[in-house]
């Protein structure tokens, strides 16, 4: 598939004739169905594509005219038809159980040249018929429920497929590190408005921030989803912006969390500073009714929040941050055929404690200021060619996901479980991307058929990286007499680092209608990523849905197909900075001189050297699913689902030059670092120009591990006319995997190199009983009440010596006798109410009061325990202790206000 800086031009096919009037009136008495386009403002739709189809699959298409109107004739009467409607920059509308013979068809469709989904039942809701498992939110729930960080991630959370691996509280980009699934957080993708938003190398989250005002539907795919989304098999999340309409209509906000009142943080002993005020403002509109509108958006924060300092002196350092984020897009009717929409958006973030860096263990004087931003733009071209619809979008940006320098940099000295002081690392990098992407849809008769592609470049033209100064690592808890540290790391030498990527994809797929109770969605992808030796990345796509007594009562649906994630580009960032032909190297040094460092670099000290296998696959995971809805009597709906996930290929760490394996027979048992580096199979490496340098561990990503989720949920759901909302699901899940690597140095690595023992457990981030319930409950005088309840059981800790038993210059030695993962936090539990009054000041103006309350019960809802178990028999008393900071744990108890002004 070619793509073109404009639109991709298709041969125009004539509209399908009526097949004959007769082949879908099986009778001698005939009827009409006589009906009317129009947009949000009532303006007529023309050249509006009408597909009417029976139960037995057989259809007729029509346009609207000038004047919006429609008509099909030669019809059954009293028997119920399938009506698909697609017009120019609107909404795919779907209206189920349209009758022959009834009233004049008024349907409304709203402006989104995205062109997602609505369906409209003619008589009561019907059950969904798609195979995949989502979960959708328009606007009115992103505004009306809990929000007291106006954070998209938490909306996410509303699944109990998905969770967030750092406080609920947590700043900026990592704010949304959501593991969906139970896979890496690392292999979530984004996409905004149809293009990719995912930071491809810190792969944190997305790489652009909005305001949730400018966001018209949030969209979480988890499971089975169609072959047009993809490189993720853990979960896309898809946010699409508002536009204007041929009304003006916006909103300003302010919110306010006053210090004074809210609750002390998890772990604190006292209160600290907690205040925070966001503001800002929406306003759409035409430019020039029926052809121009504009949608404009800004949102600012400023917070000041005080880090719990809990070890060796509690106190408290107080941060700093300011956010701004804006974005305007315009739309262009051009004529019936063609539309056009233009965004550009911008986000600026500034702080002194970034996700509190400073709090915890960690000193003031480890502290560092952090910068992130990012600029973006998209244009997207929307034409009728024919009956054919075709979507060309062309999307840049260009960010800096990661930018931050010490306050003073010094040597770094860490005790673990009690302190951490000093610092001098300092990273700036800015990270750019191209994509171009098209999709062509066109219905024939029981099909929707839908391909499409992209391209995306990827790079980073400036990645610089130093750590001028060293870290001293000591063992566990508060020091003693004469303590020497167990060793020394530092890495000598500054670059800047230039890397980057091209991903290719194209799929195809059909959405047919194949008989009145059986709907199917068939679909293959396939996916290229220049960083991967794999080029066999096919993923076909089935899913079915059936209607099984033909009343609409019970839908029975199942689904399975391949899915294939990608190689995150920090690992290739951590191969050329810590890669043997690098100009920074690592050094490790056991048992080294205190307080006067050693001096390293020579050629007789040994460096660890990162690698990635030049063999190295895209990860995949092959999943299947089965399911069920049921009416339940009252106007109850009843949902069952179970899900099957085998991964293989998972990115793992194996070192090349491990010392032989020490196999502890009793707690307490350690080997010297000298005795570990006589065991290593090399003490050279040889370089790409032939030098050779010593060398400690090699550690090289391979595919090498693998991981099998099973989970089966309940959802039950009613809702009660305009009054009342209400949705609750519960997610039993069992995972096991033999590695968990998100790509940090930290992370994935075994407790005893090349022994399996031990090293199979459940992923970091498993929890295996979760709850999630919503409400929204309209009460007299135009109050609101609305609210969120999240339950779970606690998350895997993993117990750790603290010492490095194998020699080997990493501490990742677990305690004698256990498994990765073996120990389990507190369970966690969390309500956020909402309490919400409407004033209606003039005509269209409105006046929207709110308070709300996160955490109302204030449980502690800890994401991080400490994992020094100990050497001994038994754990230490500084085992499992929650660790204090925003990332470490969801907020305490906090009380919000703010106001909206609505027109």
């Amino acid at each position: 598939m070619s793509f073109a800086v404009g639109l991709l031009l298709v041969t125009s096919i004539p509209a399908v004739q009526a097949q004959d009037q007769q082949a879908l009136a099986q009778s001698s008495y005939v009827s009409e169905i006589h009906g009317v386009l129009q947009d949000g403002s009532g303006a007529s739709i023309a050249e509006g594509n009408l597909v009417l189809t029976d139960s037995t699959g057989k259809s007729l298409e029509t346009n609207s005219h000038s004047d919006g109107t429609f008509v099909f004739r030669g019809l059954v009467p009293g028997t119920p038809y399938r009506l698909l409607v697609m017009a120019l920059g609107m909404n795919k509308l779907t209206r189920e159980g349209v009758l022959a013979g009834g009233p004049l068809l008024v349907l409304p469709m709203q402006v989104d040249p995205l062109q997602q989904s609505i369906t409209v039942f003619a008589t009561s809701p019907e059950l969904d018929t798609a195979p995949e498992l989502s979960r959708t939110l328009d606007p009115t729930a992103l505004t009306q429920l809990p929000s007291t960080n106006r954070n998209l991630a938490q909306f996410a959370m509303l699944d109990p497929r998905a969770r967030n691996t750092v406080g609920s509280g947590s700043d900026g980009r990592s704010s949304t590190r959501l593991t969906i699934n139970n896979q890496s957080f690392r292999f979530t993708q984004y996409e905004l408005d149809g293009s990719t938003d995912s930071d491809f190398i810190l792969s944190n989250g997305p790489q652009q921030n909005v305001s949730i005002s400018a966001i018209g539907e949030f969209k979480l795919l988890t499971n089975e989803y169609l072959a047009q989304y993809g490189r993720s098999s853990g979960g896309v999340v898809l946010l699409s912006t508002k536009s204007g309409t041929d009304q003006f209509h916006g909103e300003a906000f302010g919110y306010v969390r006053p210090s004074g009142i809210q609750a002390a943080p998890p772990v604190s002993t006292f209160h600290v500073p907690n205040a925070k005020e966001q503001w800002g403002s929406t306003i759409g509109g035409p430019l020039q009714r029926g052809k121009t509108y504009f949608l404009g958006s800004y949102e600012q924060q400023h917070q000041e929040r005080g880090a719990f300092i809990q070890s060796p002196t509690p106190g408290f350092f107080t941060g700093i941050q300011n956010s701004y984020m804006g974005l305007l897009r315009l739309d262009r009717k051009w004529n019936d055929r063609e539309f056009t929409t233009v965004r550009l958006n911008g986000d600026f973030l500034k702080s002194n404690n970034l996700n509190d860096v400073v709090g915890g263990f960690v000193q003031a004087n480890a502290g560092r200021n952090d910068i992130q931003q990012s600029t973006a733009g998209q244009i997207t071209q929307r034409s009728m060619l024919g009956t054919w619809l075709n979507d060309f979008r062309l999307s840049y940006s260009n960010a800096l996901p990661l930018w931050y320098t010490p306050f003073t940099p010094s040597i770094q000295i860490v005790r673990p479980s009690y302190s951490t002081t000093g610092g001098s690392s300092v990273e700036h990098l800015r990270s750019q991307a191209w994509q171009a992407a098209e999709t062509i849809s066109k219905t024939f008769g029981a099909h929707a058929f839908t391909f499409g592609g992209d391209y995306i470049h990827q790079y980073t033209n400036y990645n610089f990286i130093s750590t001028p100064l060293g870290t001293y690592t000591f063992a566990a808890g508060p020091p003693t007499p004469n303590q020497m540290p167990l060793r020394y790391t530092q890495t000598v030498g500054a670059q800047t680092l230039k890397y980057g990527q091209d991903l290719v994809s194209a799929f195809a797929q059909d959405e047919w209608k194949a008989t009145r109770r059986l709907s199917t969605n068939l679909g293959v992808r396939y996916d290229y990523q220049s960083n991967s030796s794999g080029v066999a990345n096919f993923q076909p796509r089935l899913g079915v849905a059936w209607d099984a007594f033909g009343n609409g009562n019970t839908v029975v649906r199942a689904g399975a197909g391949l899915f294939y994630d990608q190689i995150y580009g920090q690992l290739q960032r951590n191969a050329l900075n810590l890669g043997p032909n690098s100009s920074a190297a690592s050094y490790t040094i056991s048992n080294p001189s205190y307080p006067t460092p050693p001096t390293v670099g020579g050629a007789a000290d040994r460096r660890d050297i990162m690698l990635l296998n030049p063999r190295l696959k895209n990860p995949y995971t092959m999943e299947v699913s089965a399911g069920v809805e049921q009416k339940l009597p009252m106007g109850w709906v009843l949902q069952l689902d179970a899900v099957f996930m085998g991964s293989r290929h998972q990115l793992m760490l194996d070192n090349l030059n491990a010392p032989t394996p020490f196999i502890r027979t009793a707690p307490g048992q350690t080997r010297a670092a000298v005795a570990a580096n006589a065991t290593r199979p090399s003490l050279f490496y040889t370089r790409s120009d032939g030098t050779q340098i010593a060398v400690a561990n090699v550690e090289q990503v391979d595919n090498v591990g693998n991981s099998r989720n099973t989970s089966g949920e309940a959802q039950i759901s009613r809702r009660f006319g305009g009054l009342f909302q209400f949705q609750a699901a519960y997610l039993y899940s069992s995972n096991i995997t033999n590695v968990f690597f998100t790509g940090g140095n930290s992370t994935g690595t075994p407790s005893v190199w090349n022994v399996k023992t031990g090293e199979s457990g459940p992923s970091d981030f498993f929890q295996r009983h979760r709850f999630v319930a919503t409400g929204i409950l309209n009460l007299p005088a135009e109050f609101r009440l609305t609210g969120v309840t999240v339950a779970a059981t606690g998350l895997p800790v993993n117990p750790l010596t603290g010492v490095d038993n194998d020699g080997d210059g990493i501490l990742a030695d677990r305690a004698f006798g256990v498994s990765r993962n073996s120990y389990r936090g507190p369970a966690q539990a969390q309500t956020d109410l909402a309490v919400t009054r409407t004033f209606h000041v003039w005509e269209r103006l409105s006046l929207e009061s709110r308070a709300e309350i996160s955490n109302i019960f204030n449980h502690g809802n800890y994401v991080k325990l400490t994992t020094t178990y100990g050497n001994g028999a038994s754990p230490g008393n500084s085992f499992m202790i929650p660790t204090a900071g925003i990332s470490n744990s969801d907020p305490a108890r906090q009380f919000q206000f703010g106001a909206r002004l609505l027109f």
